[in-house]
């Protein structure tokens, strides 16, 4: 069934925009990709985990990029950059091996395994608290965490369409002893990569289509404008607003997500794939 909508543009178009613009605002503040609230959005719009998985990387890709560069990425210490550089060695197969993991599961888990994570992640944000960073010195053991970290960001990457700041960010903090700005500015960094990857291999399983690509590409520009937004906001906020205000957003995707879980995919919904690309939001 046709959608009314000017030339050119539908109404998931409009609804992709507009959601975007505050996702990237959180982003630019938090240092976190959005990928936990563009989800519910791209969820309900393409009516598939996998398309939304794969959308959800690109958009998140371009998010990434904007926030390390606006946040000053590329201009942090050598020692966190090190650190970065590790962590992404080791999150490019992890998200590789994720993509894989995510076409051997069933759509209804992934939703609720994501649903999960979005409610473990809120009560950590309501209850966590950051200790006085300490001086951080790089080495041996360092390395052998930043790769384990990295490896396992990056599988939750490429298995739920996420960049993982949520739990990168606290590990760089807790673990490495960064500021949390830093940390915020670092994460954006390592999670480019991993993304990349995740995208590149869902797209060569055939889990993007083009209104998949079209969604993503709206969502990624117009959150980079959210992102110039939000950094500019990012000094004139108290830590505890935000993580407040993250955590809320965090139980309402996850309500969502858990309640598209009830019912099946488009493409898991009938057994022919002529009927599945008769339905197929991307043609």
């Amino acid at each position: 069934m046709a959608e009314p909508h000017a030339p050119g543009i539908s109404r998931s178009d409009l609804v992709a925009g507009i959601a975007a613009l505050p996702i990237g605002v959180v982003a630019g503040v938090t240092g976190v990709g959005g990928g936990e609230y563009r989800a519910p959005v791209l969820l309900a719009l393409l009516r598939n985990v996998r398309w939304t998985i794969a959308g959800n990387l690109l958009a998140g890709a371009m998010i990434g990029l904007s926030t390390a560069i606006l946040r000053g990425a590329f201009s942090q210490p050598l020692d966190a950059l090190v650190l970065a550089a590790v962590m992404v060695i080791a999150s490019m197969p992890g998200a590789y091996c994720g993509a894989l993991v995510a076409r051997r599961t069933p759509s209804k888990w992934l939703k609720l395994l994501l649903a999960g994570i979005l409610v473990a992640t809120s009560l950590r944000l309501l209850v966590f608290e950051s200790p006085v960073p300490g001086p951080f010195s790089f080495g041996p053991a360092q390395v052998a965490l930043g790769l384990l970290i990295g490896f396992g960001l990056g599988t939750i990457s490429g298995l739920l369409g996420v960049a993982g700041g949520e739990y990168r960010i606290p590990a760089l903090i807790l673990i490495f002893g960064l500021p949390t700005i830093a940390a915020g500015t670092i994460s954006s960094l390592v999670s480019l990569p991993q993304q990349v990857v995740g995208f590149l291999k869902h797209r060569q399983l055939g889990q993007a289509t083009r209104k998949t690509l079209r969604l993503a590409i709206i969502m990624g520009g117009v959150g980079i404008a959210g992102v110039g937004l939000g950094v500019a906001l990012l000094r004139q906020m108290t830590d505890a607003t935000v993580t407040r205000v993250l955590a809320f957003l965090m139980l309402l995707a996850a309500g969502r997500i858990a309640w598209e879980a009830r019912t099946p995919d488009v493409t898991e919904g009938s057994r022919e794939p002529t009927a599945a690309r008769s339905n197929d939001p991307g043609r």
